[in-house]
């Protein structure tokens, strides 16, 4: 197993790379024009790894033999065989590296123009005048370093990077196999969005409260890592396979302390330019007997399935042109109800573009409520009934910014469409529990009180179910032999 997954906070790599290769993860805020702040985190391999034994799938000096043994290495993953005994994977020495940048200082115009597409040559050292965070894994503390040379990777070197990280050396899933895991769903009844703290994870739930579908699997890491609770375990009775929305860290992290996870079937998005932990942790689910089916499909294609007792689930392509905004949305339309769900991950309103068939009782708001606003205008509310889900971590942080979600541009955006929110000030959201129509995973620190996990939240077509739900969490018989944590509380 690689460290970067470890569960505990000691075993991580130990050090930070005095040189690393590296790729632009995401940034925050995501509208950078109007930025005065930025948090920029990239997902780096140290650059003296290359070498024996592992240049014999990555040579960095050779970028078409870099091309050819990763394509047959992930071929041979994708049949379901054991990847070989040294397995560059296991091995990759991976780190988060976090630097936060102020419009004016010296490296903010070289960070604002990088492309995800780029690879950079990151110098780290001891002493300097430009401290940066670097994570030895999803759940160690940041180790202090300072940022000496930023520079872009060309020539060959750049290529091999490429090569040996190229998501076209996963093969397009059927869509067959799309349609036979959305088909397996079945009749849902509810949508619980769960207290993983700074990420995502939405559950779609039958009469019986087992989950029969994931949307997103995440949990806080990195800088946010304490705002995830543990322990941290999902129910697996219903065995329901994950939709990942896109492959940010904190829509997939939940995997990381659950060991059900793994050996399910995962649909994601055909992503370009993702970097050395994502592919580590494709590498992950394969290795440990998971299926991993990568949707290809163009911008604004939608795959429905209709259940048969007036309900219809759909997943959609994305047209943004970043991570966040190309990957998959989710909508839930039932005709008997004349209502609709729609699931958005991280896209902008303007990226999902149209979709779900009736009036909307309930919506995720985008990306933890990010401010969003230069990518569309959220949905009014029509119905008599909706709910309206703010998935983040209290307290949570963005490198050393002084942004925080939810934002007072998102609540008031959302405020503005006629989403009640209760006791919220739209100025500092979020530091009570709203009432109206929020339901939030948590609440901040304010003057007088301290950041507080809410607990996980569900919704109803068209009235609140009973809470708390009867079986969740459970002690066993989540299909796994501990059961689940998920403590639903919030309707």
């Amino acid at each position: 197993m690689n460290r970067i997954f470890s569960i505990n906070p000691e075993v991580a790599w130990p050090k930070f790379p005095a040189r690393s290769y590296a790729r632009l993860d995401h940034h925050e805020p995501d509208n950078l024009a109007t930025a005065q702040e930025a948090v920029f985190s990239f997902d780096a391999v140290d650059a003296g790894w290359f070498g024996p034994p592992f240049d014999v799938w990555m040579d960095l000096g050779k970028p078409d033999d870099t091309r050819r043994q990763m394509r047959d290495f992930w071929s041979q993953l994708f049949k379901g065989y054991l990847s070989p005994p040294k397995d560059p994977f296991d091995e990759m020495p991976i780190y988060n590296i976090e630097v936060t940048s102020k419009r004016g200082d010296r490296y903010w115009d070289f960070l604002i123009a990088i492309g995800e597409e780029d690879w950079l040559d990151i110098e780290l050292g001891t002493t300097g005048s430009f401290p940066v965070d670097v994570y030895g894994s999803l759940l160690a503390a940041p180790i202090i370093a300072h940022l000496l040379s930023l520079g872009q990777v060309t020539g060959d070197t750049a290529t091999a990077l490429s090569n040996a990280f190229d998501v076209d050396a996963w093969p397009d899933a059927a869509d067959g196999d799309i349609d036979a895991i959305l088909s397996g769903v079945g009749t849902i009844d509810m949508i619980a969005m769960y207290d993983i703290g700074q990420g995502s994870a939405i559950g779609l739930l039958d009469s019986s409260e087992t989950a029969r579908l994931y949307f997103d699997l995440g949990a806080g890491a990195y800088g946010n890592r304490q705002t995830r609770p543990t322990p941290l375990r999902f129910c697996w009775r219903g065995s329901p396979s994950i939709v990942l929305s896109h492959w940010d860290t904190d829509h997939w992290a939940g995997e990381n302390s659950d060991h059900g996870a793994r050996a399910r079937r995962w649909v994601a998005p055909r992503q370009y330019n993702l970097g050395p932990r994502h592919h580590a942790f494709a590498h992950r689910i394969l290795k440990n007997g998971g299926t991993l089916h990568i949707w290809s499909a163009a911008p604004g294609t939608t795959r429905s399935i209709s259940n048969g007792s007036g309900q219809t689930l759909s997943i959609k392509r994305c047209s943004g042109t970043s991570r966040n905004g190309n990957g998959i949305a989710c909508y839930l339309d039932d005709d008997n109800y004349q209502a609709s769900w729609l699931l958005t991950g991280d896209a902008g309103y303007s990226e999902i573009g149209g979709g779900p068939a009736h009036a909307l009782t309930a919506l995720t708001v985008p990306h933890h409520g990010a401010d969003m606003s230069h990518k569309g205008s959220p949905p009014a509310t029509i119905a008599a009934h909706a709910r309206l889900f703010y998935s983040f971590g209290p307290d949570n942080k963005h490198g050393s910014t002084s942004i925080s979600h939810p934002t007072a541009v998102a609540v008031a955006a959302h405020a503005g469409a006629l989403w009640k929110h209760g006791a919220w000030s739209l100025i500092t959201p979020a530091q009570v529990v709203a009432g109206g129509d929020v339901l939030a995973t948590a609440s901040h620190s304010s003057a007088t009180s301290l950041a507080v996990h809410l607990e996980s939240a569900v919704a109803g077509w068209t009235a609140a179910p009973t809470v708390p739900l009867s079986t969740v969490p459970c002690v066993s018989g989540c299909g796994t032999k501990h059961g689940c944590t998920s403590n639903v509380i919030q309707a």
